[in-house]
C-alpha cells in the first residue's frame, strides 16, 4: 500500500522530525505513539524499505562505513559552486555540483579564480550529508494513528476472489 503522493506534503497530518544518533524506528514510535510496535507507520510514511540502507547510520557505524568505502575519506569527492551575487542578488546558488576546472564568469565578463568559483567536498562530507538527509523524516501526528491503522487494515484485507482462502490468507503463485 502506498500513500497518495499529494497527501504526503500535508502540513496538518505530519510533523517534521530529525532522527538523533542511535534512534531506531521503534524508539521514535515509542516516543510519539507510546507503542514501539507502530514503527511500521514511520517506515511506510517515509518510504523506508530497507532499514540498513534507508535509515540513518549511527556515528560509529557511519565512520566504519566511510572508512571501508574510501581509501582517503578526506580526498575530494566532487566540487560545488560557491554562491555568487551581483548587485546584491544571488545569480548562482552555492552547492551545485561542478567539474574541478569550473570557473565562474560574472555578468561583466570577469572570470573568477577556481577557489572563488567552486569548493571541494570531501568523501566524508559527501557521505555525512547523505546520512544526515536520512535523519529528516515525517511523523504522523499521534491523534491520527488509530484512524491510519484502521484504514490500513481495511485496505490490506484480502477480498474474495479465485485466490481467496479466508480473511487473512490468499493463494500465491510465487
Amino acid at each position: 500500500i502506498k500513500l497518495i503522493d499529494n497527501i504526503l506534503p500535508g502540513g496538518t497530518i505530519f510533523e517534521d522530525y530529525f532522527v538523533s544518533d542511535g534512534e531506531r524506528p521503534d524508539t521514535v514510535a515509542m516516543d510519539f505513539y507510546e507503542d514501539p510496535g507502530l514503527d511500521w507507520i514511520l517506515l511506510i510514511i517515509n518510504n523506508i524499505k530497507n532499514l540498513y540502507n534507508d535509515w540513518p547510520m549511527t556515528q560509529s557505524v557511519f565512520l566504519e562505513y566511510v572508512e571501508q568505502q574510501y581509501d582517503d575519506i578526506s580526498a575530494v569527492h566532487h566540487y560545488e559552486t560557491i554562491e555568487q551575487t551581483y548587485d546584491g542578488e544571488v545569480i548562482l546558488p552555492g552547492g551545485l555540483e561542478v567539474e574541478e576546472s569550473y570557473r565562474f564568469i560574472d555578468p561583466e565578463g570577469n572570470t573568477k579564480s577556481k577557489s572563488n568559483s567552486r569548493g571541494p567536498v570531501s568523501n566524508y562530507i559527501y557521505e555525512l550529508r547523505k546520512n544526515d538527509k536520512k535523519r529528516e523524516i515525517l511523523v504522523l501526528r499521534p491523534a491520527l494513528v488509530s484512524e491510519f491503522v484502521e484504514i490500513f487494515r481495511k485496505e490490506m484485507k484480502f477480498t474474495p476472489s479465485t485466490e481467496y482462502i479466508n480473511e487473512t490468507l490468499k493463494v500465491s503463485n510465487n
